[in-house]
């Protein structure tokens, strides 16, 4: 039975010493280096670029976009950008962007090297580039994306907060010192009055609709918050209340075979990689804040990533389909690996094949491949939010975490992919 076969019984045992990724040897500088230097590469190539870029939700900053005022004419414009295998942002005057969630995902990833110089300089200067895009006025305390963006079940522009932005971007900050009290004590306000609905933590301050992703990444933060010393004692308690409660509403959402849809309804009903990943790690972070025994959904969800949402070392988009390359699933697939390497669900040379397995189409790393050539999409594999930040934070999770090595297994080539994601 081959290993990440929908029936293989047993995710830890994946890839164990003897045991590597199929395919040819990479031939690349991959093979000399260590991961910490691939996070250097990386993190040197995007701040060339002033962390600025495309996303794949830019496609309504251009002119056609305020043109776009239908909720189909949106999503088709943004899709259509979004998925075109030739770049149409300099034809359609959509400009490269600098956005806080990169900053604040970035910062993130680079505290956790703080005990160099270099790392903390780094971690210090995208952490207070996060800070200055924290909201004032109506939504004083939260984040934004720079962008309007239109999916299936939302729409909200870009003057609006959501939960996301906010959670990566607060992160960043918490973990860089860049937050005083008062920045603080303004987020925990806002984290309860407009991305909570009572029951639990919402995507935006209109959106009633649950997403798990979301809802667990409000509950770690709101636990987070609740433990920093610096509030009062009765707004602790409101955010640990809060962040209890949600916890429980998404455990009560878990599927048998321990997987969690994208959200409660039945537009929303898929399961895929990334936010699979995003609900694990903010289950746990909010289980262990909170002191809730999550250990048995944990391990109900880490074997059914395992072995629904990988084929082998590489990634699937979606939970038993077939391959599809996509920077952030790609990325997330490598943070996730060494969590459930650390935590003892896969073996830890599992982290490294699926890192050989997706590294080459990430720019600034050396493989030998350009960036984006096997997809035709270079901009997707380039987007500074969507693919650089969280391949830099699964490099310095991975490096901190399991042991150096200095040579991943070979990766293996994926099948042509067709880039698209369901959500932001």
């Amino acid at each position: 039975m081959p290993p990440g076969s929908p029936i293989d019984p047993s995710p830890r045992d994946r890839f164990g010493p003897d045991d590597h990724a199929p395919g040819n040897r990479f031939g690349s500088p991959l093979e000399a280096t260590d991961v910490l230097a691939l996070a250097d590469r990386l993190f040197r190539w995007a701040d060339d670029r002033d962390w600025a870029g495309p996303d794949p939700y830019d496609g309504l900053t251009g002119p056609l976009g305020r043109l776009a005022v239908h909720r189909v004419l949106r999503q088709g414009l943004l899709q259509t950008v979004k998925r075109s295998r030739i770049d149409l942002r300099p034809v359609l005057g959509i400009h490269p962007l600098r956005t806080a969630t990169a900053a604040g995902t970035a910062a993130g990833a680079c505290a956790r090297l703080s005990a160099s110089p270099v790392w903390r300089e780094r971690a210090l200067r995208l952490g207070r580039s996060a800070a200055a895009e924290q909201s004032s006025g109506r939504h004083a305390g939260l984040w934004r994306y720079e962008f309007d963006v239109q999916t299936r079940w939302a729409y909200y522009p870009a003057s609006v907060p959501n939960l996301v932005a906010t959670t990566f971007c607060a992160d960043g900050c918490l973990d860089t010192g860049t937050l005083d009290d008062e920045a603080v004590r303004s987020l925990a306000h806002g984290l309860l009055e407009h991305l909570h609905n009572g029951e639990f933590f919402t995507y935006t301050p209109a959106s009633d609709v649950l997403v798990h992703n979301a809802n667990l990444m409000g509950a770690a933060l709101a636990a987070r918050l609740a433990r920093t010393g610096t509030l009062p004692g009765a707004l602790a308690d409101r955010l640990d209340d809060a962040a209890r409660g949600a916890v429980e509403v998404s455990l009560n959402s878990q599927r048998p075979d321990g997987s969690w849809p994208y959200g409660r309804g039945p537009r929303l009903d898929w399961v895929d990689g990334f936010h699979t990943g995003y609900v694990l790690l903010r289950l746990e972070r909010a289980g262990t804040l909170l002191g809730m025994d999550v250990r048995v959904p944990l391990e109900r969800g880490a074997n059914h990533y395992l072995r629904d949402l990988f084929d082998g070392p590489l990634p699937r988009y979606f939970a038993g389909g077939r391959t599809r390359r996509d920077p952030n699933n790609d990325a997330t697939a490598v943070r996730m690996a060494a969590w459930a390497a650390e935590r003892g669900f896969a073996a830890t040379d599992f982290a490294y094949a699926v890192l050989a397995a997706v590294v080459d189409r990430y720019p600034g790393l050396g493989t030998g491949t350009p960036p984006g050539a096997a997809s035709g999409n270079r901009p997707l594999w380039e987007s500074p939010r969507w693919s650089i930040a969280p391949l830099l934070d699964a490099l310095t999770a991975l490096h901190t975490v399991l042991p150096a090595r200095n040579t991943p297994p070979s990766p293996r080539r994926p099948p042509a992919d067709q880039p698209s994601a369901r959500t932001v």
